[in-house]
């Protein structure tokens, strides 16, 4: 078992990094055919599943209902880049390839539009590999911390404020 991150500010950022801890691992990050969202079914309505395809494709492959009402709609299907604020894109490629080149954990103090109301929220976010497409995906837990103004507009990721590595065996990234 890994050390517990001491910066997780939500009971189910905590919970959700316990379950996917215990899961089986190939390496340093679990296979797709090992995650069961029945296992963590009262934090899957805040989850989410992306599939790296490329870096002009990004799978929403799974996201929960809570997700889902936050956002207005349900990205399933949809490329996971085109909820990234333009500026915001570049920085958020680069933590993804950091992430699946070093495999480890990630956690963000995220700041998002929602809802008309523009909200700080942690987002935790673990490595999962797909052996049947040979793709890595990202696996996501979403809490809601404070609410910091109101403006208006759609769901959109506005900015990544701090950003916390999280060694799961294999080291973390030297992004310096």
């Amino acid at each position: 078992m890994l050390a517990f991150p001491e910066f997780l500010r939500t009971a189910g950022a905590r919970r959700f990094f316990s379950y996917w801890d215990n899961l089986p691992k190939a390496g340093f990050a679990p296979d797709r055919k090992d995650f069961s969202p029945a296992a963590i079914a009262p934090l899957m309505p805040a989850v989410t599943i992306l599939e790296i395809v490329s870096d002009e494709l990004i799978v929403q492959r799974l996201a929960g209902t809570a997700v889902c009402r936050a956002m207005g709609f349900d990205p399933t299907g949809g490329n996971a880049l085109d909820l990234v604020a333009p500026e915001t894109r570049p920085h958020y490629l680069s933590l993804l390839h950091a992430q699946t080149s070093t495999p480890c954990g990630r956690w963000n103090m995220l700041r998002v539009r929602r809802e008309n109301l523009v909200e700080r929220a942690e987002a935790l976010t673990l490595p999962m590999y797909h052996s049947l497409s040979g793709h890595w995906m990202i696996l996501s837990y979403f809490g809601s911390i404070e609410t910091v103004s109101y403006e208006h507009g759609p769901y959109e990721i506005l900015a990544y404020e701090d950003t916390q590595w999280i060694d799961l065996g294999a080291g973390v990234p030297d992004l310096a």
